[in-house]
């Protein structure tokens, strides 16, 4: 088996992959069942990636590094295609639809396909490419392959939840993944390496799906914002950021991306969102991959699951487009410290994905930049300080990423930059009044219940954690530098001072909230972590339990990431596996809702108004797609509480079912509809089916 592995050279391996992408595009032009969304998605999400490392002649780095890389670069190369395809409007006057993405996509794919024989004819090993390694001499192979059902019950589990509202395989499955930790913590010389990466990958993913999955529709709140964008860019298979002048419209991972796949693939496009699960699974495997060049494989399994465990994570999928540029900033700060990369290979690869984080997430752009500047200065400065000479070392990647952001924001995002600069001056104007409820809530302090203070319990033993391994690192800097790149040290250093300026500025986090910048800066402060949980054992004297306190606080993490304390303490509040659930109440979209909403859709009178509770904005979203624009909706009649002479009335299941409001979207806080009884006199129901009503 391997020598065969070893004589097949890179032109059958080539043809082995153009072979493939042949046969999907015949499965998707005969539209064949299964077949052409499975394999469409497949296909395009990983051969573009894998053409593009053999022509960098990436065939020999870290396999792992491989697996990402390809996801990251085939997700690049679907939305910058998409971008060169949208260019030519209105030459080709659906440049997004099936027939001009099919053939561009695989004419560059082709074009890339001979330019990597070209580059490898002489020198590839197949062997090399597919260097996977999984030693089982003496080790145990279960733990490897167990981990393997957790998705297989998030799936299964989610879908009995939803028609039956049964809990019970996905309880079993929040309940077996920090056994299963535990297990392979203690296995850990029996163990094989590859036990450690397969393992994130399979946890991250199932928590994604178990979220994802959850309801028949999209669940979240930004979410719903991102398909409305994402609908308009379908409806004429073509992207125009003036039909949506929004910042969530510029985004290009929100729009061009899942348009593409939808072309390809045909799925629909609530489902086009939920399978990014499978892109967002890989996220954490960067931060193992970043964190295993400081720490031992173990350690760097543990910083991979303090990303996971992030309640950010968890329900990723309500904000597709941050996923999406996290992904690729994650993946260029990998790239920046790789050294198994020749330095021009290293500034392509990050040139790309940096260019990708900007079109695909503003926000995120911002504090990726304010994080990577420095880094790609610090040459310069070493040069000034240490030999008084000018070293101009990154400029070049500097000025390149310079030109991108100003060509992109000047010609298609204009409406970011404004976006971002009302940020900056609401910061300025909000420093001079009144900050003390901002600060608690960025400190964690404002409690509401018992599940609720273990949650900051939890968080704040986490950020001490954090700041003990900081501290460390700058007690024993010479130590340190030694171990971690003086550039990666400046990245935490950085990362520190962003968190602290939330708590001067904390105006900031009403416009991007401390948890999506934590999220983010855990490429760089996971090692920290761990740095500091070690450091706790030797201040107490029991250096050997430094595995012991990082497995209670990442699994006290978890158990707050996914809410099991609050189903534990009988408080129901999970949206994926409590019926009555509290954020379920919130997010979760019925299949009858949308029935009603279309029905109105359908037969409302003009000039009506339709009034809804706070939640009645996503149901109105999902149901009107891209005629969102024609919907008259007011969905603040419960927060007035006061009566209106003509319009529709619309219940959703909550109201309906569970006799219950929630008047404000963004506010938790669960009325009785009898409290509410006086908008209805003079009122009669015209709809009724089960899960929504219609009033007038």
């Amino acid at each position: 088996m391997l020598d065969n592995i070893n004589n097949f050279g890179i032109k059958k391996w080539l043809i082995t992959l153009i072979s493939i992408l042949f046969i999907t595009d015949i499965l998707i032009i005969a539209d064949v069942p299964f077949l052409r969304e499975f394999m469409a998605f497949i296909t395009f999400i990983t051969i573009p990636g894998i053409l593009i490392l053999h022509v960098l002649k990436l065939n020999k780095i870290e396999f792992i590094k491989k697996i990402v890389l390809m996801i990251g670069l085939s997700v690049a190369f679907l939305i910058f295609m998409g971008l060169l395809l949208n260019s030519l409007y209105p030459a080709i006057l659906k440049p997004l639809s099936l027939t001009p993405v099919l053939i561009l996509s695989n004419v560059i794919l082709i074009i890339l396909a001979f330019t990597a024989y070209l580059r490898n004819r002489n020198d590839f090993n197949l062997n090399d490419f597919l260097n996977l390694n999984i030693n089982l001499n003496g080790k145990l192979a279960s733990p490897l392959i167990f981990p393997a059902l957790f998705p297989f019950m998030a799936v299964f589990g989610t879908y009995l939840m939803n028609l039956t509202q049964n809990n019970f395989i996905l309880i079993a499955m929040l309940l077996l993944i920090p056994a299963y930790i535990i297990a392979i913590t203690i296995l850990k010389d029996k163990i094989p390496g590859a036990t450690y990466p397969f393992a994130i990958w399979t946890i991250s993913l199932s928590l994604l799906i178990m979220n994802g999955l959850t309801s028949f529709h999209l669940i979240g709140r930004d979410v719903h914002y991102e398909y409305y964008s994402f609908q308009l860019a379908l409806q004429s298979f073509h992207w125009d950021i003036n039909t949506y002048l929004n910042p969530y419209n510029a985004c290009l991972s929100i729009t061009i991306l899942p348009t593409v796949l939808q072309s390809l693939s045909n799925l629909s496009g609530e489902y086009i969102f939920k399978i990014f699960s499978l892109i967002g699974s890989f996220i954490p495997l960067v931060v193992y991959v970043v964190s295993k060049k400081y720490l031992e494989n173990k350690y760097a399994f543990f910083a991979g699951l303090l990303f996971s465990f992030q309640l950010f994570f968890v329900y990723l999928l309500g904000a597709v487009r941050q996923e999406v540029a996290i992904l690729f900033f994650f993946l260029a700060i990998m790239v920046l410290f790789a050294n198994d990369m020749g330095k021009n290979t290293k500034k392509i690869l990050f040139v790309i994905l940096m260019s990708s984080v900007v079109v695909s997430h503003y926000t995120t752009a911002y504090i990726s930049f304010v994080l990577v500047l420095p880094i790609l200065l610090m040459p310069f400065f070493k040069g000034l300080v240490n030999d008084r000479k000018l070293k101009f070392t990154n400029f070049d990647v500097i000025i390149l990423l310079f030109l991108f952001i100003l060509a992109w924001y000047i010609l298609f995002a204009k409406v970011q930059a404004s976006a971002g600069s009302q940020v900056i001056q609401s910061t300025i104007a909000g420093t001079s009044g009144d900050r003390g409820d901002y600060v608690l809530g960025v400190l964690g302090i404002v409690l509401k219940s018992v599940p609720n203070t273990i949650s900051v319990i939890v968080h704040d033993l986490i950020f001490v954690t954090i700041g003990v391994g900081l501290l460390t690192i700058l007690r024993n800097y010479k130590k340190f530098t030694e171990k971690i790149d003086p550039e990666y040290t400046v990245a935490i250093f950085v990362s520190i001072i962003l968190l602290v300026l939330f708590l001067v500025l904390p105006y900031i986090s009403v416009a991007y909230d401390a948890v999506r910048l934590f999220f983010q800066l855990l490429i760089f402060l996971a090692p920290v972590f761990i740095i500091g949980a070690m450091k706790i054992a030797k201040i107490i004297k029991r250096p050997k339990w430094d595995i012991l306190i990082i497995l209670v606080l990442l699994l006290s993490l978890f158990s707050c990431a996914t809410y099991l304390q609050y189903h534990f303490c009988g408080e129901p509040y999970s949206p994926d596996y409590d019926a009555n659930g509290l954020v379920r109440n919130e997010g979760y979209i019925y299949n009858q809702e949308v029935a009603g909403a279309t029905w109105l859709k359908d037969n409302y009178m003009d000039n009506y108004t339709t009034y809804s509770e706070g939640r009645g904005l996503i149901v109105f979203l999902t149901a009107y797609g891209n005629d969102s624009t024609s919907m008259n909706l007011n969905n603040s009649i419960f927060s007035w509480n006061k009566t209106v002479d003509s319009g529709y009335i619309y219940l959703g299941y909550l109201n309906v079912n569970k006799n219950q409001v929630l008047p404000v979207y963004t506010n938790l806080n669960v009325q009785n509809m009898s409290n509410y009884s006086n908008l209805f006199l003079r009122k009669s129901k015209i709809y009724d089916n089960g899960g929504s009503q219609i009033w007038l």
